[in-house]
């Protein structure tokens, strides 16, 4: 039996979640694809040997790889793919699935002579033929293989397009420092795509000799994106503001590990740093502070959950204000620190101690809540968890806001002239943009 269990499984088994950390290890790498589904890459692809009725309005498939799957008539009528039923074009349904009875049974079951499922319905005296073909059929009936228990929330229109991303540490980041010119990365589709791979990866990725003019970033969006509009504007410069109600982020105030703007309906995905102005710190004998530091939240969430589980629990579980006034607008959110999707896995992190209102929860839940989000805190703030570096006139930063949470060492604004200039972007553009690169990369190999 498969040890990837869902968290909802394992409560309808009445195994105790303090054991869910056996299976973590086992979990997709945080939001990851199907382990067995990226072992078809590269196989044979499959053959139907049978298909049969079954009990309940069933067809039963029958694989070469003796993998069997049940599917039901409604969902294998709902999802004919013949031109009547998905625009050749669009590839958009044009089944009125209301319509369907919800009993159908089909008039006939068979396999063709090259290989496809075959069925015939009868549908108000009319027939109605469908075809499924076997790689189309093990693709998207995971979900009703026996013995299988691999998740429901999988996208296997993606499993093919990405990799696994990798969870990070100190020593592992710089020994595969996420980095690449921006020449290469602005001047072909393969730099693109491989730009746009490190951050998919990693979370975090880097563009050095970006040229140092203000709405360069905007440019560098534009080749796979476009900037999302905030309160801020479409772009926010982080430079010392000495304005009485301005932002902590426009002084020289240090900034603790975090992720940007939690108080939110939907904190921005992805989040652009670029570099107009800094220290040399090689022409000074002290640091003259303003690093900028990174941390993996999905790493030491996946840390948590191995070594602290009941704590892990608690962060997935406590809803938690955020909520901010600033300049005359007031935003509020209400997020779990670490978020999960229904298998357990790792989608978000949202963590601002500055935004951070006070806990609202049962008296019982305060002291667990307040021990799990220091045992968070002191892992994240750990030497060997981070990425720090000094961003110099022509670096620029992209990372994941919902999973590497960023910050700055203090300085004094009046010896450090820094300026960084920043945006925002919606993450399923970039990812969109990422998919179809290596989908034309696929697409052009022998």
């Amino acid at each position: 039996m498969s040890l990837r269990y869902s968290t909802q499984l394992l409560r309808r088994l009445a195994i105790p979640l303090v054991q869910t950390s056996r299976q973590a290890h086992k979990r997709g790498k945080a939001t990851m694809v199907s382990a067995s589904l990226r072992a078809d890459l590269g196989t044979p692809s499959p053959v139907i040997t049978s298909a049969l009725p079954a009990h309940h309005l069933t067809a039963k498939v029958i694989f070469d790889s003796n993998m069997t799957a049940d599917f039901k008539y409604i969902w294998l009528r709902d999802n004919c793919q013949c031109s009547k039923c998905v625009d050749p074009s669009t590839k958009q349904k044009l089944v009125d699935t209301p319509a369907l009875d919800v009993n159908i049974k089909p008039l006939s079951l068979t396999i063709s002579e090259n290989g496809m499922l075959e069925i015939t319905w009868s549908e108000d005296g009319d027939i109605h033929k469908s075809e499924y073909d076997p790689v189309w059929l093990h693709k998207y009936g995971q979900s009703f293989m026996h013995n299988s228990f691999e998740s429901d929330m999988v996208d296997v229109d993606q499993v093919y397009q990405r990799p696994e991303m990798e969870l990070w540490d100190r020593t592992t980041i710089w020994a595969n420092f996420p980095e690449m010119s921006y020449k290469e990365m602005m001047e072909s589709d393969n730099g693109l795509r491989q730009w746009l791979d490190l951050f998919y990866r990693f979370g975090v990725a880097v563009l050095r000799g970006v040229p140092t003019e203000e709405n360069k970033i905007q440019e560098v969006v534009k080749r796979f994106a476009y900037v999302k509009e905030t309160q801020y504007g479409l772009t926010f410069d982080v430079i010392n503001k000495p304005v009485e109600g301005s932002h902590l982020a426009y002084t020289g105030v240090a900034l603790a590990h975090h992720t940007d703007m939690n108080y939110r309906e939907k904190s921005p995905g992805m989040q652009l740093l670029h570099c107009l102005k800094a220290n040399d710190p090689k022409l000074s004998d002290t640091d003259p502070g303003g690093r900028s530091f990174f941390a993996d939240g999905f790493r030491i969430a996946r840390w948590l959950e191995e070594n602290e589980p009941a704590a892990y629990h608690v962060l997935t579980s406590t809803p938690v204000r955020f909520a901010i006034k600033n300049e005359g607008q007031q935003y509020s959110a209400l997020w779990p620190i670490l978020c999960t999707n229904a298998d357990g896995d790792m989608t978000e992190v949202h963590y601002n101690n500055r935004t951070m209102k006070p806990l609202q929860a049962p008296t019982h839940v305060v002291t667990p809540f307040y021990h799990a989000h220091k045992l968070f805190s002191e892992k994240l703030t750990e030497q060997s968890s981070g990425l720090e570096f000094n961003m110099v006139p022509g670096d620029l930063v992209a990372f994941n806001n919902r999973r590497v949470l960023h910050g700055r060492t203090a300085f004094d604004a009046t010896k450090v002239d820094r300026h960084l200039q920043g945006c925002y972007v919606d993450i399923d553009e970039a990812f969109s943009k990422y998919d179809s690169l290596r989908t034309k990369q696929w697409s052009t190999q022998p």
